[in-house]
């Protein structure tokens, strides 16, 4: 009884968390995306491979804005999982086939953050490097990205075992 006591309160203040972050991180990217349409020159600091002094036009500007602005939706979308989920928690409802649901989309949503991560500033560098004189192309994948697909894959498994258990609680409970 102690432990679904302490599962209902930490989930309870994550639900809050969760929930935050999911309506403040948009805000963010947008401020951020906003900052650089009107200083279109101020994104190079954020490109180390893009040559100092190359000309920014407001199209790349808007462009490299749009695509910040497209990568956070994954996220958001998995913190508003993860709000759900800790709501339900909350509540008290931890075996149901629902939250095996919202977990395997958390994990989807998760392993979109990590191909966004790998492919976003990519295609940002790319895009503020189309005036340089030499072109450059990099992409790289990190030990913490890696680390983050990873995690992702397991909450997506997580959420199928989970939908089994749920499976077969309720077809237990059918007999009784």
């Amino acid at each position: 009884m102690e432990e679904i006591a302490r599962l209902r309160k930490l989930s309870g203040i994550l639900y809050g968390v969760a929930l935050a972050l999911s309506a403040i991180l948009p805000v963010v990217v947008l401020i951020y995306a906003g900052k650089g349409v009107t200083d279109p020159s101020s994104l190079l600091a954020r490109a180390p491979l893009v040559p100092a002094g190359t000309p920014v036009s407001q199209v790349q500007a808007g462009l490299v804005g749009a695509l910040g602005i497209l990568s956070v939706l994954p996220m958001v979308a998995a913190l508003r999982g993860m709000a759900r989920l800790f709501g339900r928690y909350a509540e008290g409802v931890v075996l149901d086939a629902g939250n095996a649901e919202t977990i395997l989309r958390i994990g989807r949503a998760l392993v979109l953050v990590a191909l966004f991560a790998i492919l976003v500033p990519t295609a940002q560098t790319l895009i503020l490097g189309w005036n340089a004189p030499d072109k450059v192309l990099a992409i790289s994948l990190d030990g913490g990205t890696l680390g983050f697909l990873m995690a992702a894959g397991l909450l997506t498994v997580i959420g199928w075992a989970l939908r089994e258990a749920a499976r077969v609680k309720a077809e237990n409970e059918g007999f009784v």
